[in-house]
């Protein structure tokens, strides 16, 4: 499977019946009025007071200084009043308490992150995308849209991943699982107003559109930093054993014959064997062609397939009756015995690994292609540029 996709986060919510239908009417009452007396999301007609509101001057947005891309930070929001005061925005309601002033007063918008109803941000997770300007974060009143406050969180990669593996397809039954996907990695070093040296390395898997992945260049070790693995799928079940037949049905008679003994379980067949690695291809800088040393590349055969189920013993056949009625004299036969049961198959092979990756080496300028996104473009340009 492709780890490497992803989806961005959202809200959810929903709706559907469920045991409150089944409540009595009183109860289901009690419940709404407790949930709305605790609840955190304001009344839709929640107001701040106007004459608060002309008092306030500016805001503050207390932020952390840095973030990594795709990460939920913690914002909070100070409203200053003319006298210097300050009164924060909360991110909580109480209906018994009702806070002078809440976050969903606030108009909050970004380029690079999408605001959360509890005052937090999801922080856009492409590197690119905040490489060169940061996570901009803008503010203001819905009742007073000339009080607004802007501020810049930089971008950090400490915690960026740098360890990937992607899968080829799994084998049906009987089948073996498919090769591991072609991997391309194309490195190159640029410069960002925010890291003077930094690693940028693409990730294209197939076909697929390419991925990247930023680091300080001065924080990441020398050799077998960035792990790129192309696996094999795993291999599919073997063949599950047919289940013996059941045994014949003994004669009527005085006494009754017994019933003929089940058939005996198939055997499993062999898991199918798993698929081979896959090709890894690094791209790295002449000008800087021991970057290729950080790429730890694997490629590596898929897991065998399990085997497949052991088929059950047939049951025996059922004894003949007996043709009179008089027990003492004449009994009905019994049962026949319920035939083996076959064995598990053996598990199939793993896949073989693939062969060595294959390391290339062009001028920078031709690392990510003739067209590159321009936000690419910019970090590697003006690396260049510095070194002229």
């Amino acid at each position: 499977m492709a780890e490497w996709q992803r989806g961005r986060r959202g809200r959810s919510g929903g709706g559907g019946r469920g045991a409150a239908d089944l409540m009595p009417a009183a109860v289901v009452l009690l419940a709404a009025l407790t949930l709305a007396a605790c609840s955190h999301r304001p009344p839709p007609d929640f107001a701040p007071d106007p004459g608060l509101v002309g008092q306030i001057q500016s805001i503050r947005i207390y932020a952390p200084p840095t973030a990594c891309p795709g990460q939920t930070i913690h914002v909070s929001y100070d409203a200053v009043l003319d006298d210097g005061s300050v009164v924060r925005f909360a991110n909580t309601y109480d209906s018994h308490h009702p806070p002078r002033l809440h976050v969903v007063f606030l108009t909050r918008y970004s380029p690079d992150a999408l605001a959360l109803e509890s005052g937090d941000w999801d922080l856009e997770s492409d590197p690119l995308l905040s490489a060169t300007q940061g996570f901009k974060l803008r503010v203001s009143m819905h009742a007073k849209p000339s009080v607004f406050a802007t501020t810049t969180v930089a971008p950090d990669y400490s915690c960026a991943n740098h360890v990937f593996r992607f899968e080829g397809p799994s084998g049906r039954t009987g089948e073996a699982g498919g090769p591991g996907p072609d991997v391309t990695v194309r490195l190159a070093v640029g410069h960002s107003p925010y890291v003077a040296k930094l690693l940028v390395a693409g990730i294209q898997v197939g076909v697929a559109p390419p991925f990247y992945v930023l680091a300080d260049a001065d924080q990441v070790p020398p050799s077998d930093w960035l792990v790129v693995e192309s696996r094999g799928g795993r291999g599919g079940r073997g063949e599950d054993g047919a289940d013996g037949a059941q045994g014949t049905k003994g004669a009527p008679g005085c006494p009754g014959s017994a019933g003929g003994a089940g058939g005996a379980g198939g055997n499993g067949g062999v898991g199918a064997p798993g698929g081979p690695g896959g090709h890894i291809t690094v791209i790295a800088p002449a000008e800087d062609a021991f970057l290729a040393g950080i790429v730890d590349a694997r490629s590596t055969g898929g897991d065998g397939g399990p085997g497949g189920r052991a088929g059950a013993g047939g049951k025996g056949g059922k004894g003949g009756a007996a043709s009179s009625s008089d027990s003492r004299r004449c009994a009905a036969g019994a049962d026949g015995p319920e035939g083996p049961a076959g064995t598990r198959g053996r598990a199939g092979r793993d896949g073989s690994p693939g062969l060595r990756a294959q390391v290339i080496t062009v001028p920078q300028a031709d690392v990510f292609g003739t067209a590159p996104p321009p936000e690419l473009a910019a970090l590697i340009n003006s690396h260049s540029r510095e070194q002229q």
